[in-house]
């Protein structure tokens, strides 16, 4: 499996789940799944992101799949529910972490000449900024139409990447192997 395969179908499995499910509501395909997933997808993608990234990368996804366990509880679940402000928090690492993967992942294509990709993830990640930034105005400054606009962002957002993840994840710039690398074969 390619890397940005990984995080495609991690992404996948953090966006299913209960449509408006009440906290700790049972979840067939819980989020850690999806982050470990992603996590594997990364670990893929080390000879194409900037080093000096990685561990930050690294420490966001770790971060919010411990918090996507934690979140499996249904008491703690229906305790993050009580204020906003704690959903929020708990989404940071999460958005955080793919915001920092989209600057990489644009950086890795312009580096590559890639400029139509480079463009668009550059755009996803300004979009996932908008959305860390979207809940404190929203509740701190009062601008209340910043909210919906930010729920919206995140939900369009995370279904772009899943798409990008697919359409360039056999770029060589993406992790992809080299097709002119012969495979490991166990037969051999």
């Amino acid at each position: 499996m390619k890397p940005l395969q990984a995080v495609g179908l991690g992404l996948v499995l953090l966006a299913l789940g209960p449509a408006e499910a009440e906290p700790g509501t049972f979840d067939p395909l819980p989020d850690p799944f999806g982050w470990l997933l992603v996590l594997i997808g990364l670990h893929g993608l080390n000879a194409v992101l900037d080093p000096r990234r990685l561990p930050t990368l690294r420490f966001l996804g770790g971060l919010a799949l411990v918090i996507s366990v934690a979140l499996v509880v249904p008491a703690v679940a229906r305790w993050v529910d009580t204020e906003p402000s704690l959903g929020w928090a708990a989404d940071v690492p999460r958005f955080g972490f793919f915001a920092l993967l989209c600057h990489q992942l644009s950086q890795a294509a312009l580096r590559a000449r890639s400029t139509g990709a480079a463009s668009v993830f550059g755009m996803a990640a300004l979009t996932l900024l908008f959305v860390l930034a979207a809940p404190p105005l929203a509740f701190g400054a009062d601008w209340t139409g910043v909210g919906p606009a930010g729920e919206v962002a995140a939900q369009a957002v995370q279904l772009a990447l899943v798409i990008l993840c697919f359409v360039v994840a056999g770029r060589a710039w993406a992790g992809a192997p080299d097709p002119a690398e012969p495979a490991n074969d166990a037969s051999s």
